[in-house]
């Protein structure tokens, strides 16, 4: 049992709702119960403390040797943990934040360190990336629908700018899926929980011939949805995709392999409704502004709309209650599509490896932007993409080295469509607008890196990276209450990034580093809401220098400690900045941005039946910018902001009990809590999308069958029913909108494996 699952770790399910519980509780609770139970032989295969072997430098390395700030999970611990979506991880890892503005499927939006693409156009690609098995999805929308059957999931936090080097200014989330095995195995698993959750999932994996192996998954998710329209009575927030991934290894010689890999996905489901807020005392326009807490609870008004946010939903302003009038409903349609083909080929010397790839998606998506009956703010946004890769590396090594050095090829072409409002009869709403945009993007990368042994406890590591890219943006707008803009435009960019760095390792078990890395977010345009102009004008390149310091180590030889400590500066760091309902918005460089904090990761085996794993990160995050921008009517200036989704102290533990029951199997107990301090939710830092301080617990039990061949388990999530939001937005000048967490939850599941 030695060996960090990758990091803090905390989420889950569970089993009993309680009321308040704090962090300190829920692990003297769990400590608690392994005292009052006994000692018992725990079955070790339920630990999630386990070896993690990672790729984090393009090699296949134990976690505890590499020299970057990763946190990895491998797929039996997401399994016996509960996650269940793609991003469940979030709450597990220091300094790890998300937000989706319109659904995890539709928008995910990743933050480390602070850092996160703070616009929801799709015409733009994230500083923190997600690959999928060694393929960088340039458009994440639709990813999580497919994150199943994962062998592990590693997080590398920091700029990785000579590797992976694609638009990794913050980090980079890269899931890896379970490959095709040489014996039959099969999986399935059914579960049913509140708001009628269904999922299914099933997998099956083998021998085809001497030389052949396949592997097939599975998963659907569907439930009722967790909102209600209080306008309709309709449901929203609901779930119904399908998610699929086939997979074919050929044996071509004894030292060449190769991976088909053909994916998808589909979702056809109601969005997130949002909840509107006012920000007046009365509906009169010189009404005094309320306070942040009434405003935040829905009992504030507004001039625009002459209705509380408790009114626009008939008085329950709740998570579960939301009201929209949208004409034509608030649809979500996702399909993707993926093939790549992976050859490995061993030389001598050296290994070749080729990962060829294409990913298509289309999207389309509505939302209620004011959150009310009024069809006034209530907007519709369609995506086709077609994105093809290339990579082609080297790897080697000789006594004293380890090298790897690659070209990379990437072309993304996009075209989106944005109106406002969803209604035929544009010109008797008060806003309208259309643009339609296409944008096409080719870029391509040399890239190597050296890790060269100096002593036998000291190593210099260096990498570079040069990128070239173009894109071509055009944008046909239709009638519309903007200026009607019909432009074309192009940008190029090149950069050249890289990393040094020293890793020394003064005994076995315990590795200490320092690196100064680099890394270039390319440039771009906006394909939405392009009321100016200027709005069409291109956003230069961002570069970030992050400055690093590691260690890694094994105490009292079971207690696996990894912290990091890390300062950057972010320059001309990319933003959408609102102006006005009439002005619209605008992407560009708001400033610069520097970032400094520490991370601490711990697993401890407490005793043979109990474990421990836990994490905190710091962060302080400051813009230095004259840009302006506008709330309520006045003008700020992002000046000495701090970034979006960045609390300054966030901490995470989870414990987990096993307890034997002989020859009938065994009992597991797991316990969690996340808690995060208190933040914005937008680049403005105004006061209405400041958010409190909260935590959230899960808990789950499981029953394990003595072989493990079958498992039953009962969890529940947000044990305490914690109401936040994820996204708060404000628009006008007396309202804005806030986007909720999804409450407390709960459910059972039956798992089987062969």
């Amino acid at each position: 049992m030695t060996a960090p699952l990758g990091s803090n770790l905390h989420h889950s399910d569970a089993q009993q709702p309680q009321p308040p519980l704090t962090a300190p509780r829920l692990l003297a609770s769990a400590i608690a119960l392994a005292c009052s139970v006994g000692t018992s032989t725990a079955l070790a295969q339920q630990s999630v403390l386990e070896e993690v072997t990672v790729t984090a430098q393009k090699r296949e390395q134990s976690l505890q040797d590499v020299s970057v700030a990763v946190s990895a999970f491998s797929g039996d611990a997401i399994d016996k943990m509960g996650f269940e979506e793609g991003l469940d991880i979030t709450q597990q890892v220091p300094n790890m934040n998300f937000f989706a503005i319109f659904g995890e499927a539709s928008s995910p939006s990743v933050s480390l360190r602070g850092i996160s693409l703070v616009n929801f156009s799709d015409s733009w690609e994230s500083p923190v990336s997600i690959y999928v098995d060694d393929v960088y999805r340039g458009n994440p929308a639709g990813s999580a629908i497919q994150l199943f059957d994962l062998e592990r999931v590693e997080v590398l936090r920091g700029p990785q700018g000579t590797l992976y080097g694609r638009n990794t200014t913050g980090g980079l989330v890269h899931y890896v899926s379970r490959k095709p095995t040489e014996n039959l195995e099969a999986t399935a698993s059914a579960s049913y929980g509140t708001y009628a959750e269904r999922i299914i999932e099933g997998t099956v994996s083998g021998p085809l011939s001497d030389n052949m192996r396949g592997r097939m998954a599975i998963k659907s998710t569907r439930n009722d949805g967790w909102q209600t329209n209080t306008v309709t009575g309709e449901k929203l927030n609901d779930t119904d995709s399908f998610g699929y991934r086939s997979q074919l290894e050929i044996d071509l010689a004894d030292n060449a392999g190769l991976l088909l890999n053909v994916h998808g996905s589909s979702a056809d489901q109601q969005s997130v409704g949002f909840a509107h807020m006012g920000y007046l005392e009365t509906a009169d326009e010189d009404a005094a502004t309320c306070s942040i807490g009434a405003i935040q609870s829905g009992a504030c008004t507004s001039a625009t709309f002459g209705m509380t946010g408790a009114e626009a939903v008939g008085g329950k302003f709740d998570p579960e209650h939301v009201a929209t009038g949208a004409a034509n409903g608030l649809g979500t349609e996702i399909d993707t599509f993926g093939t790549s083909a992976t050859l490995n080929w061993d030389f001598e010397n050296f290994s070749l490896t080729s990962i060829t790839a294409y990913e298509e998606l289309d999207k389309f998506l509505q939302d209620d932007g004011d959150g009310t009956s009024v069809i006034y703010f209530d907007e519709q946004y369609a995506v086709d993409a077609e994105q093809y890769t290339q990579e082609v590396r080297l790897n080697g090594s000789t006594d004293n080295s380890n090298w790897v050095t690659g070209f990379y090829y990437y072309k993304d072409d996009r075209g989106l469509v944005t109106e406002a409002p969803t209604t035929a009869d544009w010109a008797a709403q008060g806003l309208w607008h259309r643009e339609i945009v296409t944008l096409d993007t080719e870029s391509w990368a040399l890239f190597g890196q050296l890790e060269y042994d100096l002593t036998s406890t000291l190593t210099l590591v260096s990498g570079l990276r040069y990128t070239k890219e173009k894109r071509n943006f055009t944008q046909d707008a239709g009638p519309s209450f903007y200026d009607e803009i019909d432009t074309t435009d192009d940008l190029s960019d090149n950069a050249t990034t890289g990393r040094i760095g020293l890793d020394w390792r003064p005994v076995a078990g315990t590795l200490a580093y320092a690196s100064y890395s680099t890394g270039f977010k390319s440039g771009g345009f906006s394909g939405s809401y392009n009321a100016s102009l200027q709005a069409t004008s291109p956003v230069g390149a961002e570069n970030i220098d992050n400055f690093e310091l590691g260690l890694k180590t094994t105490l009292a030889e079971v207690y696996r400690l990894n912290a990091a400590a890390f300062h950057y500066t972010v320059k001309d760091y990319q933003a959408q900045v609102f102006l006005t309902v009439a002005d619209g918005s605008v992407i560009t460089n708001a400033g610069d941005v520097t970032g400094t904090g520490a991370e601490i990761e711990l697993t401890a085996p407490v005793s043979d039946n109990f474990e421990v794993i836990a994490g905190a990160g710091w962060l302080d995050t400051e813009f230095d910018s004259d840009q302006l921008f506008f709330v309520a009517g006045d003008a700020y200036t992002l000046d000495g902001n701090e970034l979006p989704s960045a609390p300054g102290f966030t901490y995470n533990l989870m414990a987990r009990y096993y307890m034997s029951l002989g020859g009938n199997g065994e009992l597991v107990f797991q316990a969690d809590y996340a808690w995060q301090d208190d933040h914005f939710l937008q680049i403005e830092n105004d006061p209405y999308s400041k958010h409190d301080a909260y935590g959230l617990a899960n808990a789950k039990v499981s029953w394990h069958s003595p072989s493990d061949t079958y498992s039953v388990e009962a969890f529940a999530r947000n044990l305490t029913n914690e109401e936040y939001f994820t996204y708060q937005n404000t628009l006008g000048s007396d309202w804005g909108y806030g986007v909720w967490g999804q409450p407390r939850t709960a459910g059972m599941r039956f798992n089987w494996k062969m």
